[in-house]
């Protein structure tokens, strides 16, 4: 794991498997698979991850995922050293920010009816955004609308089955 990388998790909790029921809505016969991950987070120095939780964009240690639970999703040389800096940066000045409720019923809207729906606020994140604005700032993922992109989005474009 390289700073700069992330991950796709699956958690086993209620707003985890909300996540992954309403991504089954959008991703189906082939790419039903994506759906499966329901979180993310940018990977930091000192084996950690930047995430957004119900509670805040928080740095948490990789220990607290189980094997099996999470994935690596390894950029390689689709960033180089420079790149990963400003992901890690960017990732690392959003801690203490609050969590993208208002985003994250945008992105149910979206899930359930099809109808991208942005309500966003400002320094408010919800995981799968986190990753895609950082990501952003390496140049990586510029197409994509940050309030719109889900952990099977993240997922299917870097094929994590």
């Amino acid at each position: 794991m390289i700073p700069g990388d992330f991950i796709l998790a699956h958690r086993d909790h209620f707003v985890a498997r909300l996540i992954s029921r309403a991504q089954a809505r959008r991703f189906r016969g082939r790419d039903a698979v994506y759906a499966h991950w329901s979180h993310a987070g940018i990977i930091v120095p000192g084996d950690c991850v930047i995430e957004a939780e119900a509670h805040g964009i928080v740095r948490s240690p990789l220990t607290k995922y189980r094997p099996g639970e999470f994935r690596t999703v390894a950029l390689g040389e689709q960033l180089d050293a420079p790149a990963r800096e400003r992901v890690v940066a960017y990732a690392e000045r959003q801690v203490g920010q609050a969590f993208g409720f208002l985003d994250m019923f945008g992105a149910s809207v979206y899930l359930l009816t099809g109808v991208p729906v942005r309500i966003v606020r400002r320094h408010h994140e919800i995981c799968s955004s986190l990753v895609v604005r950082a990501l952003q700032q390496g140049g990586l993922l510029t197409d994509l609308d940050p309030a719109l992109t889900l952990p099977a989005d993240l997922a299917k474009r870097f094929d994590v089955p």
